[in-house]
């Protein structure tokens, strides 16, 4: 097991002392272009027209792009398509859709010129629910299509009807979780980018440097290997940072005009670019009188806006989340996705797992409840043990029949939630001020959340190791840190492996002309994928540098070792430093590593996934029965890391992930109505303050040292985001003995539910 580090990460000096670049603080080259959007402000309308004449004689704009013009600019992906690649020319069907590009000589010249141009647009219906997009004769999102459906997925096992008629108790639910925004501190589309005689330069803070590059290449007509991504400083993710039809535009107007361009996203413009799935959550649960569950039939309907962006995968991850880490013999999930006029919906920090986490949760709370069984037994009865498979040999999914692949699960939730009680000070035993006579204004009471996730999505991770001429090691890579601490995961990875002081790994910032792929800093893959990398990166320039020692002094490589920067071969003794110095001339001794999906699961729509990544939360709320105001007490989060391979970052990606949750649970949604977007501003829209957060956090960590990762390290960054909505709801079921069925929970759902408001 890896020695734990709690020294402060890497970058940290960088970051709190603002040396730190971030694409905005970047030096741009001479002539720089600045570029400002042309956005539609309808969410459905017909474009009739478009005058950018006045724009395109403004003193300082360098080009105009549009609908009208498009065909000069050597693009492939003119016509809008449902994966929304580069600007609209027939309707906008969003507000926010990207219409066109301005650049000129400064920002403050493009955003005039963008107020220049004249749009005349025939508006249209808007859809804003899955449910008025699938309605029947409802107005198309993309004619083309002829509906609305941008795609169907199910999963199912077992006879879930036959269970559910012999089932002595069925009980119905029903979860909303509405759209909401990312917010990361950086805007959450940004580029710099220079067309080159033979490519394109890109500077984006992207999760995943090769999906530009795949993406460019094809809709910008160059070669892959034209085209070169380099990755500052991330100024927060969560899942907001992909490719965006913004960064292509301005590739493509780089290349006109021969300049590079910078583009820049507004926070208003931000709020238009990506936000989270609207999903609802039904089910129907069979159960017996004793408390096992017996069968779960949930249908999902998922609201993908109007692009199909993250659609698959927020679909499919929330149809193979909906069962959590329940032992269900029967189970059927079907899920249909719809294309409404909201922004398009993407990867978010669990994708398609939270709203399926809350939903799932708050319905075994319920279901216990209605049965009169303690909450906490009723979960720990049915939670599945370390070394179970889903209770099936096959399943059916999107209707055909395969072998029913997960790995056992290899966590102890019963620990989880134990240890999740013993930090808010519970013992467990229920009911809170619902059940109770109280004169108390203020109701109080506690609830729990449980949730089970893959470890990490499929994906593939090269790392190269590279001695330095001070004994020093360069660890090349393209994992993006986008602010959870990665590159100090990969210094301590290395750092370890080498038996070195972290201070001598120089870790390097991600560029695609280094030709090491990676997946992309999603999915919570990093610590496991690209930490294998560098590990046997590390392993590999060993065994490099122990030939090096025998190539200079003698005997077979195998009689050296290399470990705390040295290589011995008895008395003998060669430090890094002096090894770099006798290598060959112009010779660079490096070792390369990689990583390749294991086998545990073949069935890459479950995620090729080789461990589980469970959390669990306990909190105590107060409600104050006037107001509906609902304040959390204490709040504990538990995680289980495998291996904790850096303390710091791991339970500030812990913390953070609860922090979120607290938004999303409290305060946080996206409005629309009377076909606009009501809120989409710092100002209107209410992100967590410190007030919200209680007192009494507390964060778990258990450590048995079982992960596939480095050292024995599991996946943890996205383990805490999703307890949060359903311990806050149960305890807010506990303390008012009412059920809110959608977050955010506010006071004014609070005092809807007591009827004291209409």
């Amino acid at each position: 097991m890896a020695q734990r580090v709690e020294q402060p990460r890497i970058d940290i000096k960088a970051k709190v002392t603002g040396q730190g670049k971030y694409v905005e603080d970047l030096p741009v080259p001479p002539g720089t272009g600045y570029a400002a959007a042309l956005r539609s402000p309808y969410s459905h309308a017909r474009i009739v027209s478009i005058d950018a004449s006045r724009a395109e004689r403004a003193p300082g704009v360098l080009a105009v792009l549009h609908r009208d013009n498009v065909g000069e600019y050597g693009v492939h992906d003119e016509h809008p398509t449902v994966d929304n690649h580069f600007i609209t020319t027939d309707k906008a069907r969003f507000d926010g859709d990207l219409l066109g590009m301005v650049v000129a000589t400064d920002q403050r010249t493009a955003r005039h010129a963008v107020d220049l141009i004249e749009v005349e647009y025939e508006r249209l219906p808007t859809l804003f629910s899955p449910a008025e997009a699938l309605a029947p004769g409802a107005p198309l999102v993309h004619e083309h299509l002829g509906n609305n459906v941008a795609l169907e997925a199910s999963l199912e096992w077992g006879d879930v009807e036959t269970a559910l008629r012999a089932a002595p108790r069925v009980i119905e639910v029903s979860f909303t979780s509405p759209a909401i925004y990312h917010h990361p501190i950086e805007p959450a589309m940004s580029v710099l980018v220079e067309a080159t005689p033979d490519g394109f330069e890109f500077w984006t803070p992207s999760n995943n440097p090769f999906d530009v590059v795949d993406v460019a290449s094809r809709v910008l007509g160059v070669p892959k290997q034209a085209i070169r991504v380099r990755v500052p400083y991330v100024g927060g993710n969560f899942g907001a940072k992909h490719l965006t039809p913004e960064t292509l535009v301005a590739a493509a107007i780089s290349r006109k005009i021969g300049r590079a361009v910078q583009y820049l996203a507004t926070e208003e413009e931000s709020f238009r670019v990506t936000s989270r799935h609207h999903m609802t959550y039904r089910a129907r649960v069979g159960v017996s009188q004793e408390g096992t569950l017996l069968a779960l039939d949930v249908e999902l309907d998922v609201d993908t806006g109007a692009y199909f962006t993250g659609a698959r995968i927020a679909t499919t991850n929330a149809v193979n989340a909906a069962w959590g880490g329940y032992r269900v013999p029967n189970m059927r999930c079907r899920a249909r996705t719809a294309y409404t006029n909201k922004v398009p919906a993407a990867m978010f920090r669990n994708t398609g797992k939270n709203q399926t986490t809350f939903g799932l949760d708050c319905a075994m709370d319920h279901v216990a409840r209605e049965l009169g069984i303690n909450p906490i037994e009723f979960r720990v009865m049915n939670l599945m043990e370390r070394g179970e498979r889903i209770p099936a040999v096959t399943w059916k999914r999107d209707g055909q029949e395969a072998p029913a692949q997960t790995p056992a699960i290899d966590t102890d939730f019963t620990e989880l939630v134990d240890r999740a009680l013993d930090g808010i000070g519970w013992d467990g035993r229920m009911p809170g001020d619902a059940g109770k006579e109280s004169g108390s204004r203020m109701a109080r009471g506690r609830g729990i959340g449980v949730s089970v996730r893959r470890g990490s999505q499929l994906g593939t991770a090269v790392a190269l190791a590279t001695l330095q001429p001070d004994g020093s090691v360069a660890i090349a890579h393209n994992a993006p840190d986008v602010g959870e601490g990665a590159h100090t995961v990969i210094s301590v990875v290395a750092a370890q492996t080498l038996g070195v002081p972290q201070s001598q790994i120089l870790v390097g910032e991600p560029d695609t002309s280094n030709e090491l792929m990676f997946s992309g800093t999603s999915s919570q893959r990093t610590t496991v994928q690209m930490g294998n990398a560098v590990a046997r990166a590390c392993d590999d320039l060993k065994r490099k540098i122990a030939l090096a020692a025998a190539s200079a002094i003698g005997g077979h490589d195998g009689d050296w070792t290399v470990a705390d920067g040295v290589a011995r071969r008895g008395d003998r003794s060669l430090s890094f430093a002096d090894i770099a110095a006798g290598a060959v001339s112009g010779t660079l001794i490096q070792g390369r590593g990689s990583y390749e999906p294991g086998n545990a699961v073949t069935d890459t729509s479950f995620g090729s996934h080789d461990h589980w990544s469970p959390g669990a939360a306990a909190a105590e709320v107060e409600v104050d029965r006037e107001t509906g105001d609902i304040r959390v007490l204490k709040y504990s989060a538990v995680s289980d890391a495998g291996t904790i391979m850096h303390y710091h970052s791991a339970k500030g990606q812990i913390e953070g992930g609860a922090v979120m949750g607290f938004g999303a649970a409290l305060s946080e949604e996206v409005r629309y109505e009377e076909g606009q977007l009501l809120n989409a501003d710092a100002f209107q829209y209410r992100l967590p303050l410190m007030s919200d957060i209680p007192e009494e956090f507390r964060t778990i960590i258990l450590e048995h040292g079982d992960g596939p990762g480095p050292f024995g390290s599991k996946g943890i960054a996205q383990t805490s985001i999703p307890c949060v909505a359903p311990a806050l709801c149960n305890a807010i079921f506990d303390a008012t003995g009412v059920r809110l069925d959608a977050i955010p929970f506010t006071p004014e759902a609070i005092l809807r539910a007591w009827g004291k408001l209409e």
